[in-house]
């Protein structure tokens, strides 16, 4: 590729961006469907079309994707469930076919055994599923989540299955949201995860979408979550990889997305920097109601992903952003009398998006960004 060079003006200071083939996740919304009606889910709040991502779009964006040596897996991810896709299972294998590392997200409702089969047939590394209770409590919790009955069935299916492949794979990993609810067992969720072979355990705080989910939220101190913490850290020393998010407002930020060179591309070929600008929804920051408009950086149906990566405008929110050159609305003394923490649109500095209010930069919201540890994606 030839050298690009870009140019900001920053304050006093000019500011040289190269910017380079350096992506390392590319996550696929093949679908924005979804077989559940999850009352914590974003799709029940936003204000987007549904659809599947054409066959035509999917093999553009896997040809574009040839041109970045670093990339390091693709996903099947997004918000919609990607089982629902009707070509999925011919996605999953050309992906494969092609040399890539493959992670999927889903909620395991539709994995019967046959498509489990094909998982571990093809090698697929890496399965995150989501159950937010145990099995053995499956009234909880309330919200409308998911049957865990259900999804231990599929977990444990799948991980008696990935015993006959040499590779070992998939790994399997499990993303927990945390409520009033649940959070007095996740110690005994992950005791039991580790139990039945689970590898990994992604513990993440729930996103409210609507003024009464704001009443479920353990992360505003009214909860005192250091017990619970401390007993899932001496579990995690005994055989599961566990992520924790924090449970209080910290002054460190850190975008996931960001710092692990991702890209999102919505089912329709929109490019977005992280799954919160996937879609248009609302959300409640402590409280506070706020409108998250969807962004692309362009469309993968008009321009390659090169083109879009290495564009003026995605190279300057990524030097932004691993900089982290952005005010902090979520503990700002003006958050409730400015007009810019109502929307994402633009921050106080200027910059559009704007990730000045963003839970996932503060680890409280934790995004499903697999870590390459002990010789596989966990």
């Amino acid at each position: 590729m030839k050298e690009i060079e870009h140019r900001f003006s920053l304050w006093d200071a000019e500011v040289v961006v190269r910017p380079k083939l350096d992506m390392h996740y590319l996550y696929l919304e093949i679908t924005s469907r979804c077989n559940l009606n999850c009352k914590m889910c974003f799709k029940q709040y936003w204000e987007d079309k549904d659809g599947d991502m054409s066959s035509e779009l999917f093999m553009k964006i896997l040809e574009d994707a040839e041109e970045f040596p670093e990339l390091r897996m693709i996903i099947f991810g997004g918000i919609g469930e990607p089982l629902v896709h009707p070509k999925f299972l011919e996605m999953m294998r050309e992906v494969k076919r092609r040399g890539h590392a493959l992670g999927i997200t889903t909620n395991g409702t539709l994995m019967s055994e046959k498509i489990a089969e094909e998982i571990v047939k093809n090698d697929v590394d890496l399965v995150y599923f989501s159950m937010d209770s145990l099995p053995s409590r499956p009234e909880l919790p309330s919200l409308g989540h998911l049957s865990s009955i259900i999804v231990d069935s599929r977990i444990r299916k799948l991980i008696q299955l990935r015993k006959s492949n040499p590779s070992g794979k998939p790994t399997v990993s499990v993303t927990v949201v945390v409520t009033k609810e649940n959070y007095r067992q996740l110690p005994q969720m992950v005791r039991y995860l580790r139990d039945i072979e689970v590898d990994s355990v992604l513990i993440t705080n729930l996103l409210p979408m609507t003024e009464e989910q704001t009443k479920q939220i353990v992360y505003d101190g009214s909860v005192d979550m250091d017990e619970i913490v401390d007993e899932i850290e001496k579990i995690a020393s005994s055989g599961i990889y566990v992520k924790l998010p924090n449970f209080k407002l910290m002054t460190e930020r850190r975008c996931e997305f960001d710092e692990n060179n991702a890209a999102v591309v919505r089912w329709d070929g929109e490019v977005s920097p992280c799954y919160r600008f996937l879609h248009t929804y609302y959300e409640y920051i402590f409280g506070r109601k706020k409108k998250v408009n969807a962004y692309s950086f362009g469309n993968l149906r008009e321009k390659s992903l090169t083109e879009i990566w290495t564009s003026r405008e995605y190279s300057r929110f990524r030097f932004i952003m691993k900089n982290y050159m952005y005010p902090s609305c979520t503990d700002c003394p003006l958050r409730d009398a400015c007009d810019f923490v109502k929307t994402t649109d633009v921050d106080c500095w200027g910059n559009t998006p704007s990730c000045a209010d963003c839970l996932w930069a503060r680890r409280i919201v934790m995004c499903p960004v697999p870590t390459y540890i002990y010789g596989k994606f966990l």
